[in-house]
């Protein structure tokens, strides 16, 4: 399957190629497959493993997105339900195959391509759109990996994309399939149509107890108060602590010449950098820059420009290793470095304008350290007062007796449902720095001791079931008025559906819409070509459907786009879209159906070549992270 993609994948162009693999992944997107790379195996493609604590961190992504689709937090068990475990393994399998791939067909990609993809990566950059050593710092910190790993990571991200790209490689959009699809997505249909409102129907007439206890019954959920819970919580964070914190002048003093390198200003150059695949290369280039040649021409010879090897204005903090930065900030200004070896290959260094340090004074920042060092002396000890209130807690002390001795507060929320609302509907106003509050809430019973809970802001917090108000059906003397307005309204639609559907009847068996509209009093009005896709106010999503669905001249009905009348419909002309091949429109279209091919051809390579490596599935791991039962 291989052999036939190897003299295709000699470049790298990178392209979003749209399918079962987002290829950011590969790049930056996601910068979870950058950590766990100990431990154990949750699957494996070919000799390629997939590791526990990276399952575990995109499995938790995964939740998040999809969390944030529906607009509430989804627990473990919903994420099981709504497969979010299995897309997030299958992307990981995905990626991991395509690995697989590219080391047997020998795809490489060089130190210099990879420092120029590194150096020009825009999450790389800061402010002025350059590359910034502390925010490249900050990554790598916050993803748990070293310089070289990250490297050797993004080396791997590129070889992907050579694969993608050579898979996808001279893949067309057939014209037959692309005239069929704008076809399909531009055809426009003219409607004639006239409103019918609830109005139409007669009075409804009373129904008899018997009719209406049945449907009250049969819809009881409706008329159902959900259960209820009264809650206390108490919050402990690292400010709570400050308040007690005694810090002397001289303690201060000290920690300030300890840390002076946070508040003092320092060095910065402006700086140009050049990298090249092996010291000689970089020797002969800074003989000739020396000698004269313009640096424009140096970088033209490696394929770049000079936006490509300005760094801008940096410090020593900001280079990518520490030898980098001793050669850039070893030379004078206007002058260039010797080569030196850094992570990605030999650079050369040109130093421009020079911005000397500025130290600060402990009389400038004294107030801002002191409130630093107040809070790390508190994160320090939260843990043991955390574990304090726990002992106190096992002795049988209170929250409320906890709370007061310790100078916090406990909130008390009464009647709140399990989506955060008062039993009548209404928001009931939460903590946001609590996560899972609610969800921890509705997960014990009154008097259960709950272990305590991390807040948002490096703290802890403690919640207890006051009470439950268990759901209740509501008894029907109660909500009579409710239930039979309910009932009204259900038999009100019924028969307005009904008549819409014998008028269609009538019109599709050769009525002419103008005499049945007058029997109504109503003249038929006209909508200009609307689209498949289309929805206002007066044609909903549903009777557009039913009047793309309908043959020219035909009758049909459907809800308007908003309020409780219905539509009666008849298609007037269907009008066939007469698109240029070189237009904006056709181009798109075709593009959309080249982007599909190319994905379809995607998944079939992955697929095939997972069934000639074989792909290992560790479902007991996976179940430690979801929280499944192994037995199912």
């Amino acid at each position: 399957m291989l052999d036939s993609m190897r003299s295709a994948a000699s470049g790298f162009l990178g392209k979003a190629i749209i399918g079962v693999l987002v290829v950011a992944f590969a790049v930056w997107g996601i910068a979870d497959i950058f950590t766990g790379f100990g431990g154990d195996t949750v699957a494996q493609a070919g000799d390629e493993e997939i590791d526990l604590p990276t399952f575990d961190r995109e499995f938790r992504v995964e939740v998040d997105r999809f969390s944030q689709r529906i607009g509430q937090p989804l627990t473990l068990e919903q994420a099981r339900a709504f497969g979010v475990d299995r897309s997030a393994l299958s992307r990981l399998v995905s990626v991991a195959t395509l690995d697989a791939a590219a080391k047997e067909i020998g795809l490489a990609v060089g130190d210099e391509a990879v420092a120029l993809d590194i150096m020009t990566d825009e999450n790389l950059q800061g402010a002025f759109g350059r590359f910034d050593r502390e925010i490249f710092r900050q990554t790598l910190r916050a993803n748990g990996i070293s310089e070289e790993r990250f490297i050797e990571q993004r080396r791997k991200g590129m070889v992907r994309e050579q694969l993608v790209d050579a898979i996808s490689a001279g893949v067309a959009a057939p014209e037959s399939i692309v005239d069929v699809v704008a076809r399909f997505q531009d055809e426009t249909r003219v409607a004639g149509y006239i409103i019918l409102p609830p109005s139409l129907v007669d009075d409804i007439a009373e129904p008899d107890e018997e009719t209406l206890r049945t449907f009250y019954q049969a819809g009881a959920s409706a008329f159902t108060l959900p259960e209820t819970r009264d809650i206390s919580f108490m919050v402990l964070e690292p400010e709570d602590i400050t308040q007690t914190m005694t810090i002397s002048d001289e303690d201060l003093q000290a920690a300030y010449e300890q840390r002076r390198g946070e508040y003092d200003v320092p060095e910065r150059r402006e700086v140009e950098q050049v990298t090249f695949g092996s010291e000689e290369a970089a020797k002969d280039a800074l003989a000739k820059l020396r000698s004269g040649t313009a640096t424009e021409e140096i970088v033209k010879e490696l394929g770049l420009t000079m936006e490509d090897i300005e760094l801008g204005t940096v410090s020593r903090a900001e280079m990518l290793s520490p030898d980098l930065a001793e050669a850039a900030f070893s030379v004078e200004s206007n002058s260039w470095s010797e080569p030196v070896k850094g992570p990605l290959g030999w650079s050369i260094f040109h130093v421009g304008e020079i911005s000397p340090a500025k130290p600060s004074t402990y009389e400038e920042v004294k107030d801002d350290l002191r409130r630093k060092i107040e809070l790390e002396l508190a994160q320090e000890q939260i843990y043991d007062i955390q574990n304090n209130i726990e002992d106190a807690r096992a002795g049988g002390e209170t929250l409320a007796d906890i709370a007061a001795r310790y100078n916090l507060t406990l909130r008390e929320i009464d009647g709140v449902t399990e989506d955060g609302k008062t039993r009548q509907g209404a928001d009931v106003e939460m903590p946001e720095d609590l996560p899972n509050l609610l969800e921890t809430a509705y997960a014990n019973g009154v008097g259960e001791q709950i272990p305590p809970l991390a807040t948002s802001r490096q703290g802890y917090y403690w919640v207890q079931v006051d009470a439950v108000t268990p759901a209740e059906v509501q008894p029907l003397d109660d909500v009579r008025e409710r239930v039979l307005e309910l009932w009204k309204e259900t038999r009100r639609t019924a028969e307005l559906q009904a008549l819409a559907e014998k008028l269609a009847e009538r019109g599709n068996a050769g009525e002419s819409f103008e005499k049945i509209a007058g029997e109504y009093g109503r003249s038929v009005l006209a909508t200009p070509g609307i689209g498949r896709n289309s929805r206002n106010d007066t044609f909903s999503r549903t009777a557009v459907t039913k009047l793309f669905a309908t043959p020219e001249g035909g009758f049909t009905w459907g809800p308007v786009g908003v309020g409780d009348s219905l539509l009666l419909m008849q298609v007037k002309e269907i009008r066939e879209p007469d698109l240029a091949k070189d237009s904006s429109r056709y181009r798109e279209i075709a593009a959309n159906v080249r982007d599909s091919i190319q994905a379809d051809m995607l998944q079939v390579f992955v697929t095939g070549y997972q069934r000639e490596i074989g792909v290992e599935v560790n479902t007991g791991l996976i179940a430690q992270v979801t929280g499944a039962d192994v037995a199912q």
